[in-house]
């Protein structure tokens, strides 16, 4: 299922909410690449959560929806 245009809301929502970063960093030259972003939303995830249990668990599986290949093509694309 799609959402505003990407291929699902769990991507959708790491490009609205780390978009304008990952914009700001390719300015200044650095290459986004999927690995990157996953990297990034991994540690972002470890700094929100110190928990096991349910939220832990609903969010790893939401983690396995993130098309990071397609957000990292995104800003490949990218006209600056």
């Amino acid at each position: 299922m799609s959402c505003n245009g990407w291929s699902n809301k769990e991507t959708w929502l790491v490009n609205l909410w780390i978009g304008d970063s990952l914009q700001a960093q390719l300015e200044d030259g650095l290459e986004i690449s999927a690995g990157y972003i996953e990297e990034l939303v991994d540690e972002i995830v470890s700094e929100s959560i110190n928990s096991s249990g349910f939220i832990t668990d609903m969010l790893n599986c939401a983690l396995g929806e993130i098309n990071y290949r397609e957000i990292a093509s995104h800003y490949i694309n990218e006209e600056i």
